[in-house]
């Protein structure tokens, strides 16, 4: 998933890389926002831990695909109840930007309130371009958590404005292309990159698995990305 070099203008290789970076947050979104399922969660897993690999990371969640399809997707499953919707699990990191920006390991109660300021202008993100997180092909009792900083509807977002982008390409359109690049920046730098870390961190001490390591990749992601466009746009 390493992310190739889109500093030229040329419109085919700008669309190209453009259309890799949209595949790319949606996939790491669908990971955070749907229920492990045998249909999909095999090639998941296949290139999460390829991309840890490329990073030189071991992963922490070491069970095999081959162990048996029902068996470890019921593991897979619980992990993911336990990391993000039991709040009274031992493994509980509450997935949203509000929650995470502050994260303080080691103490008592080491998450940050939620309904931040960050996360209200998050929603304002959202609404100023018609973006309805809960539509999306969630999980349904995702639809009840009425907070619109989760990691997966963020990542989301991200791949709806690399959609937008993609489009300016295809159709010539160079400066709407470098505005809807430079919102890309903007929402990176004010948002994702600002705690994706902590959300990575939180999950390897608190919970490593799947989700750890998804989150690792998505950390290394969001940073590399987040780096190459500033330099795209700064120049």
């Amino acid at each position: 998933m390493s992310n190739p070099s889109f500093l030229s203008f040329d419109l085919a290789e700008a669309q190209q890389n453009t259309g890799f970076r949209l595949n790319t947050y949606s996939f790491l979104a669908e990971i955070f926002l749907q229920e492990p399922h045998l249909n999909r969660w095999p090639k998941q897993y296949q290139i999460i831990n390829e991309q840890l690999k490329e990073m030189g990371e071991i992963p922490s969640f070491l069970n095999h695909i081959l162990e048996g399809g029902s068996t470890i997707i019921e593991k897979v499953r619980q992990e993911f109840y336990d990391c993000f919707f039991v709040p009274r699990s031992e493994r509980y990191v509450p997935p949203f930007e509000s929650a995470l920006r502050n994260y303080k390991p080691g103490v008592r109660k080491p998450f940050g309130a939620l309904n931040s300021p960050e996360g209200n202008h998050v929603a304002q993100c959202y609404k100023a371009l018609n973006f309805d997180s809960w539509e999306l092909n969630i999980f349904a009792p995702l639809r009840e958590i009425r907070l619109p900083d989760h990691i997966g509807f963020e990542l989301a977002f991200m791949a709806m404005l690399c959609g937008a982008e993609y489009e300016a390409w295809k159709n010539d359109q160079l400066e709407y292309a470098q505005k809807w690049r430079e919102m890309e920046r903007r929402f990176l730098v004010e948002h994702l990159s600002q705690w994706i870390s902590q959300f990575s961190q939180a999950l390897q001490e608190i919970a490593p698995g799947f989700y750890a390591d998804a989150a690792k990749v998505t950390e290394q992601w969001v940073l590399s990305d987040s780096e190459d466009l500033v330099q795209s746009i700064m120049g």
